[in-house]
């Protein structure tokens, strides 16, 4: 049983890495999609523009709070 389960686990890390692989060949190739990980992921913008974060607070009240960036 634990060999099936360190197999799943070998089979499981592989699609990992070949997944990883593929998503570092697109950032060093794509420049599109690296901007577009730039802006959703670190908040990054082009110098003539404002940045808005818009987020959930409390999925119960469903407040809304805004910031902006400069």
């Amino acid at each position: 049983m634990k060999e099936l389960e360190s197999k799943k686990d070998i089979h499981i890390k592989k699609k990992k890495i070949l997944l990883e692989g593929s998503q570092l060949k697109k950032l060093n190739t794509d420049t599109l999609y690296l901007e577009k990980l730039a802006r959703e992921k670190f908040y990054m913008k082009k110098e003539d523009e404002d940045l808005f974060i818009v987020s959930r607070k409390n999925k119960k009240n469903k407040k809304l709070t805004s910031h902006m960036n400069e």
